[in-house]
């Protein structure tokens, strides 16, 4: 019975994780925009995919194993998966540098980082948070509309600067 809430848990967040990987929830991405810092991190999608995963064939192994009286492999991969996970969080330098090389999903959030800078990203970030709720639904499943959109936050962004350009000094 304790094992119920564990497994809802699990399907939610693989649920969550299969749609960011996808791009039809663009959301969390677009929350890694806003940071401040030296260097800018990168969304890693598969990584919660493979811990939640892991979770999940680990609590069905074992209760597989204390239920039906089932060997451990189920365990075993699920403790692995998990394993692999905190790995890939714990070095994020490697992760990103094989990750993007092999995986190369959401396809909008690479189009999105080979088209803009980081403040324009981050500008993007600030005007998601903005947004109501229902035009971020739309935006979700729509990438055309998406982009459409970053483009005119990307506009607004280019009539900042040159209006900061040309005021005068005091």
């Amino acid at each position: 019975m304790c094992f119920l809430p564990v497994l809802l848990v699990c399907l939610l967040m693989i649920a969550r994780s299969t749609l960011i990987l996808i791009g039809y929830l663009k959301g969390p991405i677009i929350h890694t925009f806003e940071r401040y810092g030296e260097q800018e991190t990168l969304y890693l999608p598969l990584v919660p995919l493979v811990f939640w995963a892991g979770l999940l064939a680990f609590t069905l192994g074992t209760w597989a194993v204390s239920y039906m009286n089932l060997s451990y492999p189920l365990v075993g991969l699920g403790f692995l998966s998990m394993l692999f996970a905190a790995f890939s969080f714990q070095n994020y330098e490697i992760t990103v540098k094989w990750h993007y090389r092999f995986f190369r999903l959401p396809q909008w959030y690479h189009e999105l980082r080979e088209r803009t800078t980081r403040y324009e990203r981050r500008r993007i970030a600030y005007a998601w948070l903005r947004m109501p709720w229902r035009a971020r639904l739309t935006y979700n499943s729509d990438d055309r509309a998406f982009f459409i959109w970053a483009d005119f936050i990307i506009m607004g962004t280019v009539l900042d600067e040159e209006d900061e350009a040309l005021r005068p000094v005091p």
